[in-house]
């Protein structure tokens, strides 16, 4: 009977819905083994009221008139009665502000910015514009059918502008990590529903053991319509991806918790890995690319530590979203090769560079790992910017075995024609024809001229 009632419940944990990421391929779920046993507690005796002493029970009086007067405030503010942000006219205001505003980063490398209080104006503002955004991601998520909201989170990143929430996907049960930024003047694409249902397709398209997928795409604006020009703030996207407990390659290389704030978590120099990790992560993000280019995605300039997801020990290029939009990439700017190298050199020196290095600060860095020195020397000292191709054939990355491309079915289905018209406006922008014109901003016209 007891293996009877052990097959029974292994029946039915098996049919609960797995926490899963949505159509990803690739995730790779890790079964925990321990189990945590909860302690019952003996019942305790309530006491009665002649048990207390006036003056305990006079304070027990006084909390609970704060609690009932602190819960009235909280549910007004819900209401949108009596917060600061709370009418929807405020809501939409705020939105104008969230775009127009510009967070301050770029502390002096090793600077401790939780040693500094700064309880001024600024202070005040960046926490209006927090709750501001997260109010205005509250209203659009209101009557959505599938996302939840569930918390705001730190500035986790360093792009100025950009927020991160925590989703639930009330469908399959599990996390979301949704990013909220306001599209440049410069973005080439439009806000229209061809455009959303293009880039869904392309980022369907792009799964792979080594790519961090997007799972949605949504365009929220201020207010009015996005698509004739009737509302007066510029439109935002917001894109949905897996919420991964691991973080970025630049926590692990640093060795911090990814939700605390960008400028305090790297504030100190970070520890180098191990030869082993370098060759097999790297490796990872150098077919990650090497997939990227054979897909026609346009040229990386925003590949660094912080667009790399750490997932279960497997390395995922984030981040392409940046490319399309249009973004500036963060200095330094270089092309792949180029900044694999940069990444590469954070990678074994616990730090990252801001210029390309010398032969002697390879030498003095690198000196306990010879290998990784000869890969940089091709990339910063060779006569010429190596190519990819040329960067997994190096003695670093020889022999390194990539286990998840053993049996996994990458899909080799043929790229459609409005995915290769996305990417070949995004590539190459140009004024657009009659026939590319439902992709393009329609106040970008004067900017190609």
């Amino acid at each position: 009977m007891f293996n009877l009632y052990q097959n029974i419940k292994q029946k039915e944990d098996g049919e609960k819905e797995p926490d899963v990421i949505g159509h990803e391929r690739f995730y790779q779920a890790r079964s925990s083994t321990r189990s945590v046993r909860k302690r019952r507690r003996a019942p305790r005796r309530t006491h009665s009221a002649g048990e207390f002493s006036p003056s305990t029970l006079s304070a027990a009086n006084r909390r609970a008139q704060f609690k009932r007067s602190q819960s009235t405030e909280n549910r007004d503010r819900e209401d949108g009665k009596s917060s600061v942000f709370g009418t929807p006219q405020r809501v939409d205001s705020m939105i104008k502000v969230f775009f127009g505003y510009k967070r301050q980063t770029g502390l002096p490398k090793h600077e401790y910015s939780a040693l500094k209080t700064d309880g001024g104006d600024k202070c005040k503002e960046e926490k209006q514009i927090r709750n501001g955004v997260y109010l205005v991601c509250k209203q659009h998520l209101e009557n959505n059918d599938r996302y939840e909201l569930k918390s705001q989170l730190e500035d986790i990143g360093s792009r100025n502008d950009k927020h991160w929430f925590t989703i639930q996907d009330k469908n399959l049960g599990a996390e979301r990590l949704l990013t909220l930024l306001p599209l440049p003047s410069t973005c080439p694409l439009s806000c229209r529903s061809e455009t959303h249902d293009t880039l869904l397709e392309l980022f369907r398209g792009l799964q792979h053991p080594y790519i961090h997928p997007i799972l949605d795409v949504e365009f929220w604006s201020g207010g009015g319509d996005t698509s004739g020009g009737g509302s007066s703030t510029p439109p935002a996207a917001a894109f949905i991806a897996p919420l991964n407990p691991a973080g970025s390659l630049k926590d692990m290389i640093y060795g911090v918790d990814w939700r605390e704030p960008y400028d305090r978590k790297y504030s100190v120099k970070g520890q180098g890995l191990t030869l082993k990790t370098i060759q097999c992560l790297g490796r990872q993000i150098l077919e990650g690319l090497l997939f990227l280019k054979n897909r026609y995605f346009p040229p990386i300039y925003h590949l660094h530590s912080g667009n790399v997801i750490i997932q279960n020990g497997v390395a995922r290029i984030a981040g392409l979203e940046n490319s399309l939009l249009g973004l500036l990439p963060r200095a330094p700017a270089a092309p792949a090769p180029l900044a694999f190298g940069y990444l590469l050199f954070e990678m074994a020196a616990g730090y990252e560079l801001t210029q390309p290095p010398t032969a002697a600060h390879l030498q003095l860095e690198l000196e306990r790992a010879p290998k990784v020195a000869e890969a940089l020397e091709l990339v910063f000292r060779g006569e010429r910017l190596p190519q990819l191709e040329e960067l997994v054939r190096c003695d670093l990355f020889r022999g390194v075995e990539l286990r998840e491309l053993r049996g996994a079915s990458i899909i080799q289905n043929v790229t459609p024609p409005d995915v290769m018209e996305l990417l070949d406006i995004v590539k190459n922008p140009v004024p657009p024809s009659p026939l590319r014109r439902r992709y393009f901003t329609d106040d970008l016209e004067p900017w190609f001229a």
